[in-house]
């Protein structure tokens, strides 16, 4: 059996995007059998001070390993230091304190017949686990790493373009993400590779969901209309006071609005929704991901109004739970809700968007998730892609 070594940087303490992604795929590539699959989870030590610079949640015990579900994740640490944040954020040089955390941990990575990361942080480590060990490697890319952050940094652009190139393969979580990486490098092998959903979200039956929509506070008759995310820029979370009025305005039905999640630009956003009188709003602010499920069963149009993505499951989640997307024509949208379902960005977004959405909360059915956004498709995929290159690997070191 092929021993694999899992790695990418993101927080088992507070399970998102990219985290539930890498998850997942983890889960599903140790069932397919073929691969002995083991976990590394980078996370940065925060002090109070360096966790309010990058409005980061506090961690209160520095744990050696945690259990999510049925994967042991190895934590891997480093101490967040404010000379590496200057270097890397203000002056685009190496991190002199990140680089030796990266030496530190690659005896860990020792002896595995291949190394799957997880977008920029997992590939660096990976690269260089490689460059040393021989070993081979490929990243998943996600989304920010590719269409957002290489752009913010000229270090950050050269040395993604320098781990895409050197990897046996980089799978990317939709078409239009890969097309978006050609910015950065045109050398480098690439395949779509899409996320699938957590058996988690399906969609209850009527008397559950009647039950729930009780239990939130959700009146006869009443639809809900959803934004599900973090607030955060590249959301385009600034639209949703005047989407929301739109819709409100267009609309003559009884309607309520719920912003589920929290970010940077809650202090923002929430001011704004609050202070419009002519909508009924609920800020959740982040929720359980165990009770993420029944919220979606209550929402009945979820909005994703983004600038940019990479592939969002949150809008497959929403569909499979039983409601309608709408959302901007940018990234993995499109592939996962379809042409028909989005928005282009730019004039007249808006009033569009709030057509879309009146549109799908008078609509008797409901959207399906592509058949291609299947978390065991994407395990047999890589499952095939990490065997082919250890074998080539040891058919070169045999001539």
């Amino acid at each position: 059996m092929v021993k694999v070594a899992v790695i990418f940087e993101s927080s088992p303490f507070d399970r998102k995007g990219l985290f539930n992604a890498a998850h997942n795929r983890i889960r599903y590539l140790a069932a397919e059998g073929r691969c002995l699959v083991h976990a590394f989870c980078i996370h940065s030590w925060d002090t109070p001070f360096t966790a309010k610079v990058r409005h980061s949640p506090l961690v209160e015990k520095r744990v050696s390993s945690c259990v999510v579900d049925d994967v042991t994740y190895d934590m891997l640490w480093y101490d967040f230091s404010i000379t590496d944040h200057l270097l890397v954020e203000k002056l685009q040089r190496r991190p002199f304190f990140f680089e030796k955390f990266e030496d530190s941990v690659l005896p860990e990575l020792a002896g595995y017949d291949f190394i799957s990361a997880h977008s920029f942080t997992g590939g660096l480590v990976a690269a260089k686990a490689s460059r040393k060990y021989g070993i081979p490697y490929h990243v998943t890319w996600h989304g920010s790493d590719v269409h957002t952050h290489p752009w913010r940094n000229g270090l950050i652009l050269r040395e993604t373009a320098k781990v895409m190139e050197e990897a046996t393969c980089n799978f990317f979580v939709s078409d239009a993400l890969m097309r978006a990486s050609d910015r950065i490098t045109v050398n480098a092998r690439k395949e779509v590779l899409y996320n699938g959903v957590s058996e988690d979200f399906v969609k209850y039956d009527d008397p559950v969901r009647e039950e729930l929509r009780k239990h939130y506070g959700i009146a006869d008759g009443e639809k809900v209309v959803a934004f599900v995310g973090s607030i955060v820029d590249v959301k385009n979370v600034v639209v949703l006071q005047p989407l929301f009025n739109e819709i409100r305005r267009r609309y003559d039905g009884p309607l309520v609005f719920w912003v589920v999640g929290d970010g940077k630009m809650r202090h923002v956003v929430e001011p704004a929704l609050k202070s419009d009188a002519s909508i009924d709003v609920r800020m959740w602010g982040n929720v359980p991901s165990g009770e993420m499920p029944s919220v979606m069963n209550c929402i009945d149009v979820m909005v994703l109004p983004s600038l940019n993505e990479g592939l969002p499951l949150v809008c497959a989640e929403a569909i499979r739970c039983g409601a309608n997307v709408a959302g901007s024509d940018v990234g993995g949208i499109p592939e996962v809700i379809g042409k028909d379902n989005v928005v282009p960005l730019g004039e007249g977004f808006v009033e569009s968007m709030a057509d879309k959405v009146v549109g799908l909360l008078r609509a008797g059915s409901v959207q399906t998730v592509p058949s291609k956004v299947d978390w065991k498709t994407a395990a047999a995929v890589e499952s095939a892609a990490i065997i082919s290159a250890v074998s080539s690997g040891r058919s070169s070191d045999s001539e």
